[in-house]
């Protein structure tokens, strides 16, 4: 949605520096064309900073806005007054991890994920964002959490006590960018921000179950949750209250030692 109203703002970009580069090459800018760092027409040719600085001559600094709404009707639900995306992406994770039944640790080895992106406009901005998606999922799964006193006052206040995962906590992860054009999306990009984190918090939970047997309702998994479940022989550990649900049979599949990243 950002995308398409940043396209929306470069638009108008692009039609002041068309209106300077007339100017300047005394042509229709109908028939002028954008290519190679400048501005073309049948008589010559004007470079993008030739053509900035007679708009900017001609009307001051260059700045413009952008908005973008969704040609789709708007829900009848909490949070649908933003407007409901026209482009979904989806992502699916798998965590694999190592727990130790002493301290009760925790210890995410690899993660793979793939990430319906619709177009990588930018790779490395994609998958750098995947990444930090990963960490704060994990985050949220192994250690995040806001402790309150018993008069309501918040224990961890600043990032000394709020625990947040590092490098020496982050595995190795594995990226797969699944490109699918979406019509609807800026060069049929889709979205690479929040999707990544979702799937990571639940295939945590699940690695722990296959590993210990202990199903969590609520996270952090913290080591001594796991330790109290693991000494109770607790099968599922949370709010007394839960949507009854049952949980299918985990999928387990065999990755090949040398499987490329």
């Amino acid at each position: 949605m950002m995308g398409n109203a940043a396209l929306a703002a470069v638009d108008k970009m692009r039609g002041a520096l068309a209106a300077a580069a007339a100017k300047l090459l005394n042509e229709d800018i109908d028939q002028l064309v954008f290519e190679d760092g400048a501005i073309v027409g049948a008589g010559g040719r004007v470079s993008i900073a030739e053509a900035v600085i007679g708009a900017e001559a001609a009307q001051g600094t260059l700045s413009f806005s952008g908005d973008y709404k969704p040609d789709v009707e708007y829900g009848d639900y909490k949070g649908s007054g933003v407007g409901p995306s026209p482009a979904y992406s989806y992502t699916a994770c798998a965590v694999e991890v190592e727990v130790d039944p002493v301290t009760g640790i925790v210890k995410p080895t690899d993660v793979w994920i793939a990430h319906d992106i619709g177009r990588a406009i930018n790779q490395k901005s994609v998958e750098g964002q995947i990444e930090g998606g990963v960490s704060m999922g994990l985050g949220e799964a192994m250690m995040e959490e806001m402790a309150f006193t018993r008069t309501g006052l918040l224990r961890n206040v600043g990032l000394l006590d709020y625990k947040t995962p590092t490098v020496n906590e982050t595995p190795d992860i594995h990226i797969y960018l699944v490109e699918d054009e979406d019509e609807n999306g800026p060069f049929g990009a889709k979205e690479v921000g929040q999707g990544p984190l979702l799937p990571v918090i639940p295939a945590f939970a699940n690695a722990v179950y296959d590993a210990i047997g202990v199903r969590f309702d609520e996270v952090p998994i913290t080591p001594d949750k796991v330790l109290k479940a693991m000494e109770s022989g607790a099968k599922r550990v949370g709010p007394r209250k839960v949507i009854d649900f049952e949980f299918p049979e985990p999928i387990r599949v065999e990755v090949p030692k040398d499987a490329a990243s």
